[in-house]
């Protein structure tokens, strides 16, 4: 990700909602050649973000999803007591 303005931009925490992405060219070897997995990753495949659905990412697979190299999206209809319990 690039800022339009680093000197400025790097500094703030950013939501979805701040953000417009543009394309861009790739600047690696090839787009099917691309892995997010840890170095201490045993094999297999992982999901990079999980769906923000309330039956599919909780408490278990957002701390899953981290210790992989993950992305675990809570549900946005989540109470705050359990979004707490799970982020804390």
């Amino acid at each position: 990700m690039r800022f339009a303005h680093p000197e400025r931009d790097e500094s703030l925490e950013l939501a979805l909602e701040d953000v417009f992405l543009l394309p861009d060219y790739f600047d690696g070897v090839s787009r099917l050649d691309v892995s997010l997995a840890p170095d201490d990753f045993r094999g297999g495949s992982q999901p990079i973000v999980s769906a923000n659905m309330n039956a599919v990412t909780g408490k278990r697979m957002a701390e899953t999803m981290a210790r992989l190299g993950g992305l675990g999206v809570l549900p946005q209809d989540m109470r705050m007591e359990t979004v707490e319990r799970i982020v804390g």
